[in-house]
């Protein structure tokens, strides 16, 4: 490593106290979604101190419907370093589910902190940095929205992270769409007493049930790795009345952008289906989809050759691994270069927890995890100094992404 470089991890080092007590703090808070104000807070007054100049609370700005989008518990902050070099962003997460940090935001928080702590000093004389607090990644997200609202147009490398069974450095997601949380996939029928007048009515359940049964035929002829989820939220209000109002909510997921698209198209031809046989009208719209990250092979293998350099094992980062999960991650990585650093947050041997559940929230809080973060923002920092610091090295990450990118 250089003198630079050295000062990085020296700087990471000297913070450690301070970067545990954030990740136990904003544990403790574990405020869901568009309630973090007390983790935003947090943060953003932690960062003021480094040197940070923070913009509390953002607008954002729908991707499909273009309204407004404000969320107070959004920030931006910036090191401004030499004007007109490379900016190098870190999204930070602190969202909590209702069972706690059982996804580890708080980890993810205080890693990108660290990360920036120790970048901005060295990055200094070459660019900027700036730190993004992005709320409700576990409800609708906000990254799509903050990306949109052109919170991002001046970031070259964009570095985020996030626990896993192993250590990582890909960016791999599901696209996923749904249906606007307002009103999901509603029918709209009409009620009559279903004994003395059944044939006044038009049962919103019956359409329901139709749609829930051919997505369930649909799943027979779509690409395997697809994903269709439905509950029925509201299905009527008494069993001797045909229910005008029914509600289904639904989520479709894919390995492809492309193939969202095309999936979209098959279930809105369901859904008129189950409309015109029960005489009923369907109401609903696409939110805007999460889209999957434009692949950047060389940036994560860089990443990860990175490592050795920290004592991680190199030969444990895979890559071409099939995504699982949903991120708006996906939203940034679609449009911007990025990376993200995967670290484990249980010793080897020991089995990886389950994502979501209550055990995971009880292990995101322990002193091993924090350590774990601390190491992987030490990665994120270096992989953002060497590549960012390089106009040689950047140029090459963003012919490779321009490559890739698809519309």
């Amino acid at each position: 490593m250089t003198s630079e470089e050295k000062r990085i991890m020296e700087i990471i080092d000297q913070n450690r106290e301070k970067i545990h007590k954030i990740a136990q703090k904003i544990w403790e808070f574990k405020e869901i979604g568009w309630e973090e104000f007390q983790s935003s807070r947090l943060l953003m007054n932690a960062l003021e101190k480094e040197g940070f100049t923070v913009q509390r609370g953002l607008t954002g700005k729908h991707p499909k419907f273009h309204q407004d989008v404000d969320m107070p518990t959004a920030f931006k902050a910036v090191f401004h370093g030499r004007t007109g070099g490379p900016v190098v962003g870190l999204l930070l997460e602190y969202d909590a589910l209702p069972n706690g940090h059982a996804c580890g935001h708080n980890l993810i928080a205080a890693a990108g902190f660290a990360a920036a702590l120790g970048l901005k000093e060295a990055f200094a004389s070459t660019g900027s940095v700036i730190v993004y607090g992005t709320p409700a990644e576990e409800l609708e997200g906000s990254k799509h929205y903050i990306l949109e609202g052109g919170y991002m147009d001046e970031v070259d490398l964009m570095l985020a992270n996030h626990y896993g069974r192993d250590w990582g450095s890909e960016v791999t997601g599901k696209a996923i769409v749904w249906p606007t949380h307002d009103n999901w996939l509603t029918f709209k029928g009409c009620t009559a007493h279903a004994s003395s007048s059944p044939e006044k009515g038009r049962s919103a359940l019956d359409a329901v049930l139709l749609t829930s049964m051919g997505l369930e035929f649909l799943r027979e002829h779509m690409v395997e790795t697809n994903r269709i989820h439905y509950i029925i939220s509201k299905g009527g209000t008494a069993a001797n009345s045909v229910p005008d109002l029914a509600t289904l909510n639904l989520e479709l997921r894919t390995n492809d952008s492309a193939e969202l698209n095309a999936l979209m198209r098959r279930v809105d031809n369901v859904i008129k289906g189950a409309a015109l046989m029960t005489d009923t009208t369907a109401i609903y719209k696409w939110d805007a989809p999460w889209y999957c990250a434009t692949p950047v092979p060389t940036l994560y293998h860089l990443a990860a050759q990175y490592a050795s350099e920290l004592g991680i094992d190199s030969s444990r980062f895979t890559f071409g691994n099939q995504p699982k999960a949903s991120s708006d991650l996906g939203c940034v990585a679609y449009k911007i270069p990025t990376v993200e650093i995967t670290f484990p947050i249980v010793k080897d041997g020991e089995p990886t927890p389950v994502g979501h559940a209550d055990e995971t929230a009880q292990i995101t809080c322990r002193e091993y995890s924090i350590d774990q973060c601390i190491l992987a923002a030490k990665l994120m920092a270096l992989t953002g100094f060497r590549i960012g610091g390089n106009p040689q090295e950047l140029g090459r990450i963003r012919d490779e992404f321009a490559r890739n990118y698809r519309e």
